[in-house]
């Protein structure tokens, strides 16, 4: 098998911005692509300075990190992805738009093209229904930051390929990164099957007064060793991305258990979505 040179990364909000930084820092053009004009001048801002950061620990130099940034095409126009060896889709956390996105994207890549997913939580299968060839369509699950987290959940759906799975893995090699192929098409995969019940319960303790979110935080650092407590983790992702991946789950398994918390419903609506907006959980100001 040939290794897949130009990706295609379409939607550039925090993930797929650093899904674009990750794909050109490891030498492959990309062609990074939103309908939002501001989305993709906040993508330039954020992987000009993610590239910085790597250069100011000796990752690469200077004159390095601008030539990875020189790799990337940011645009609007959808047709631009039709060159891609592999599309990454890296949009809103819902199945409505997904699925419009593959249907797009099925109808203007090559026949021989990945047809990718970053979804945390959607089935494969679904999202595969969308194309005429659902064989190609396989999920590459990064983790926030994608530059920097090590594992990528690879999970395939019912119909995909075993080629498409072993380049999808490649790929993911090729980014420096492991990939851990989840062979059912289960709800939330394996990564958050874990975490958004830990979130869950959180949320629920918080609601209940049990205890103060920081010092619910600091029990998870300090009492049971992860390295980030439940809020804080949440206020990174996301809250409407946890809420998002909870819904979906909840619906696919008819679990009462995952019956999104009031809380967080409440928070979401309100607009305070975590670090992005300024306002989670806790509070950012100029760091967001």
């Amino acid at each position: 098998m040939e290794p897949i040179q130009t990706v295609g990364v379409l939607g550039v909000g925090t993930m797929g911005a650093g899904i674009v930084q990750l794909a050109a820092q490891t030498g492959h053009p990309v062609v990074a692509c939103d309908r939002s004009v501001e989305a993709l001048e906040r993508a330039e801002r954020y992987v000009r300075e993610g590239l910085r950061r790597f250069a100011d620990r000796g990752a690469f130099t200077e004159g390095e990190a601008e030539e990875h940034y020189e790799r990337i095409q940011w645009t609007v126009d959808l047709g631009e992805m039709a060159p891609v060896g592999a599309a990454i889709e890296a949009i809103v956390e819902k199945v409505g738009p997904k699925k419009e996105a593959f249907r797009a994207l099925d109808a203007i890549i090559a026949p021989d093209a990945l047809l990718l997913t970053n979804t945390s939580s959607i089935s494969i299968t679904d999202l595969a229904s969308a194309t005429e060839n659902p064989g190609r369509v396989c999920g590459t699950h990064f983790f926030t930051p994608p530059p920097v987290r090590e594992a990528v959940e690879v999970p395939r759906g019912l119909l995909t390929t075993d080629e498409t799975v072993e380049r999808a893995k490649g790929l993911v090699r090729a980014f420096g990164k492991i990939p851990i192929a989840i062979q059912k098409d289960v709800p939330g995969f394996v990564a958050n099957r874990f975490l958004m019940p830990m979130l869950i319960e959180a949320s629920r303790l918080l609601d209940e007064g049990v205890a103060s979110k920081e010092e619910i935080d600091l029990l998870v650092k300090k009492g049971l060793g992860f390295p980030i407590g439940p809020f804080e983790l949440g206020d990174f992702i996301g809250l409407d991305v946890g809420l998002d991946v909870i819904s979906y789950v909840h619906e696919e398994l008819g679990d009462a258990y995952y019956t999104p918390p009031r809380l967080l419903k409440e928070m979401v609506r309100a607009g305070k979505l975590g670090r992005k907006t300024g306002e989670g959980f806790y509070s950012y100001g100029e760091e967001a």
